[in-house]
């Protein structure tokens, strides 16, 4: 009961949701208006090469390095050991250095935070970036040879990292920030209608239902991309995004994902999307499960099965 009273209170901070939504939209602007290298560095930022976020592999590194380096400190302050005084110090610097690209890899994902996630995450943000500062003066303090001041401040920074790693644990586990939203799909394993194939205008995303399911259909002329609907990000409906190039780019905070198999092409997200071969069959959009590297084999034969039919005039 305690922790859900602290909890709510953390999710209703006064001027936290307002200050979440202003500096990730603007970090969120900042990367789409830097066009495609831009794009890129964020996704090495969001995890988008690992297969989930970043962020939280790399907080490990910092909190690791600072727990240790409070620990250290502690036996040095009780016992005088010199030796001791010094792992603190350099555990200490690791955590510092650490710091940076963890803070980047988590001003990724805050910036394109859910909605109703930004209160928690702008209050983790905050005392995040203040436990930065104090590791840093607590490392210059140390170096200047004053130890004692450069632990306490060390020991400050370390207690609102507690706070604000309890803070991150509610952000994945009650918010579900960077977890997986994609719906499972157990099949269909044979050809299944779901939509009438008079229901699929030409370039337009179209979503259809197999079983309780969304499955975004989207056809040029008589081809037919079905992968799911609901984003893998956040749960946004592909559907209602837009659709360039063979991708579709979800509305919500436009992570991009390949139509011909799912596969992520742009973060936010950290995950591909469940994939379908499709066909017109009696006036009806049907779809299959496969597994996507045979998807991506059966386009490949296609590809070259139309380019042996069709071979180039010679002049």
């Amino acid at each position: 009961m305690l922790m859900q009273t602290a909890g709510r209170a953390v999710d209703r901070t006064p001027g936290m949701e307002s200050l979440g939504k202003k500096t990730s939209r603007a970090v969120h602007q900042a990367v789409l208006s830097g066009g495609e290298p831009a794009r890129r560095t964020a996704d090495v930022l969001h995890g988008t090469w690992l297969g989930h976020p970043f962020h939280p592999a790399l907080t490990d590194l910092v909190l690791g390095s600072w727990t240790l380096a409070e620990a250290f400190d502690l036996v040095a302050a009780v016992g005088g050991n010199r030796r001791a005084g010094q792992f603190g110090d350099r555990l200490t610097e690791i955590a510092a250095v650490s710091a940076a690209p963890t803070a980047l890899a988590g001003l990724a994902d805050y910036s394109t935070a859910p909605k109703w996630s930004l209160s928690a995450a702008a209050l983790h943000a905050v005392i995040n970036t203040v436990g930065a500062v104090l590791l840093l003066a607590s490392v210059r303090e140390r170096r200047s040879g004053h130890r004692g001041r450069g632990a306490a401040l060390s020991a400050i920074g370390f207690a609102g990292a507690v706070v604000s790693s309890w803070i991150g644990g509610r952000l994945v586990y009650h918010h579900k920030v960077g977890v997986d939203h994609r719906d499972r799909f157990d099949g269909p394993d044979t050809w299944t209608p779901v939509l009438a194939w008079s229901d699929l205008p030409d370039r337009t995303p179209t979503r259809a239902d197999w079983k309780t399911r969304g499955v975004l259909l989207y056809r040029e002329g008589d081809e037919i991309f079905a992968i799911a609907d609901k984003c893998a990000h956040a749960g946004g409906p592909l559907h209602k995004g837009k659709v360039r190039n063979c991708t579709v780019e979800c509305p919500w905070h436009q992570s991009v994902y390949d139509l011909r198999d799912g596969s992520l092409r742009h973060g936010p997200s950290t995950y591909s999307q469940t994939a379908f071969e499709a066909r017109h069959r009696n006036g009806q959009v049907e779809i299959r499960r496969v597994e996507r590297k045979e998807l991506r084999r059966a386009r490949s034969d296609q590809g070259r099965i139309e380019a042996e039919s069709n071979p180039p005039a010679r002049v």
